[in-house]
């Protein structure tokens, strides 16, 4: 035993460890080291998370004390992205907070509705989101929600509500819009208050009604309807009979109305003093004013398809019926009539515009038949349509009259109607004797490039005809 020990002594030696041992040693010491740090950092994020969160909580549990403080709950209305109102963000210990919110009515088995459905609303479901900056990806948003019962503040057993639903062209609701409502029948009352204007979900409320029939109407400025009205009510599609204990729905689509300049082509001819145009979408055709000027911009409801748009009051603009085919150019078939071959005719461009927003230039294009005139002498010229199937000339069942200022020149003078065939006649004086115009005016219709190869005048019968059709 002492001479191994002596013999282990003999070897010990006093060089220590190896530069490769240090390194070693270093690289495990660094490795605890950015583990430990790295440990650490995570606790204290996970920490500053969980504060977060809690901020976040008692956030989201104001909000909702804010909602259940509104006396009406259909005050109560959505924000965040996608709504009409804007997610609300505050700062809390150096973290943005935004507090989005979501609004639903509900019947009593729990179903979504909306506010025209015509079911009795039980419910307003009410579910708030509050994120904030820094949030870890392991950590979800804050979300809290609740149910508050108006059931006691609209229904009544001896009266009834009526609720209003606007909605715009992209079928979401309009803000804003004034509502009247008004009653009809003897049992009916005068509403003691109209119910304020529709929210950013396009509804509106009018509670506790004496039951009876009532009209309801609505309105706000530069708005219009499918049908063209800036007013519209509940006289067309029927009034609002309201019972006890019930709600009654009422639905309208209104818009911003959209602005379409109007011009004709060829720009440079006379329009008849009084000229009306009809404006073609998805909707009812649509006819200005028979007892103006041809109009040089019209506001229009903001169909997507946009609008074509005719020389005169080409179809009913109630029942949408055709009333005069032979003003559509469309209309006009293409075939072989009078020994000529001929293409069908073609209307002018469409024009689209967004709500509130005007049509790109040039706007609506409205092409019209053109014939030249030249007199010495001052006439007023009149023009009446005539229903005639001559060449495939589509019908005018209800043939209109135009009319045209006084003259005098000994130029030739280009003159504009629309599309079809017409007895001309004219007077020295307005309101004089009209007279068969036959050939002393030089009268002839433009064959190029306005109207087609067929245009005519027959000087005889004093007709025009003014065909759109181009030879085919």
């Amino acid at each position: 035993m002492i001479r191994l020990l002596e013999a282990l002594r003999s070897k010990r030696t006093d060089e220590g460890f190896s530069l490769v041992e240090v390194v070693v040693a270093m690289v495990i010491l660094g490795l605890l080291a950015t583990g430990i740090s790295a440990g650490a950092g995570l606790v204290i994020r996970m920490t500053a998370d969980n504060r977060s969160r809690q901020i976040a909580v008692n956030l989201a549990e104001q909000q909702l004390d804010i909602d259940r403080g509104i006396l009406d709950p259909f005050e109560i209305h959505p924000f965040g992205p996608g709504e009409t109102l804007p997610a609300k963000q505050q700062v809390v210990s150096g973290r943005t907070y935004t507090t989005t919110q979501k609004t639903s009515l509900k019947t009593v088995d729990g179903s979504d509705i909306s506010c025209g459905s015509g079911k009795t609303i039980y419910y307003r479901s009410i579910g708030v989101a509050v994120d904030w900056s820094g949030r870890l990806p392991t950590t979800n948003p804050v979300t809290s929600e609740t149910v508050i019962s108006p059931n006691g503040r609209i229904n009544d057993a001896s009266t009834g509500s009526i609720a209003v639903l606007v909605r715009g062209s992209a079928g979401t609701g309009e803000a804003g819009v004034t509502v009247s409502i008004t009653p009809v029948s003897a049992s009916a009352t005068t509403l003691q208050t109209q119910p304020v204007p529709t929210d950013v979900e396009g509804c509106t409320y009018a509670l506790g009604i004496v039951p009876g029939t009532y009209r309801v109407s609505i309105s706000r400025n530069g708005s219009i309807d499918p049908s063209q009205n800036p007013a519209p009510s509940t006289d067309l599609q029927g009034n609002v009979t309201v019972t006890a204990g019930s709600t009654s729905p009422v639905n309208f689509t209104y818009d911003q109305a959209a602005t379409f300049p109007v011009g004709y082509r060829p720009a440079n001819a006379v329009l008849p003093t009084k000229l009306p145009v009809t404006f073609l979408s998805i909707g009812s055709p649509y006819a200005s004013s028979s007892s103006t000027a041809a109009p040089s911009s019209v506001s229009l409801y903001p169909y997507a398809s946009g609008y074509t748009a005719i020389a005169g009051a080409e179809a009913d603009p109630v029942t949408g019926r055709t009333t005069c085919a032979a003003q559509d150019p469309a209309a006009w078939p293409a075939g072989t009539y009078a020994g000529k071959k001929v293409g069908a005719g073609v209307r002018g461009s469409t024009a689209t515009a967004d709500p509130g927003a005007t049509a790109a230039a040039p706007g609506l294009t409205v092409p019209v038949g053109t014939f030249t005139v030249r007199s010495t002498t001052p006439l007023y010229l009149t023009a009446v349509a005539q229903s005639s199937t001559t060449n495939g000339q589509p019908a005018c069942d209800s043939p209109q009259t135009f009319t045209f200022s006084t003259f005098s020149t000994s130029a030739t003078v280009t003159l504009a109607l629309p599309y079809g065939s017409y007895k001309l006649s004219s007077s020295v004086v307005s309101g004089g004797t009209l007279l068969p115009i036959g050939a002393l005016l030089g009268l002839a219709p433009v064959t190029d490039p306005v109207n087609g190869v067929l245009a005519s005048f027959d000087p005889m019968s004093s007709t025009l005809t003014l065909d759109p059709r181009p030879a085919s």
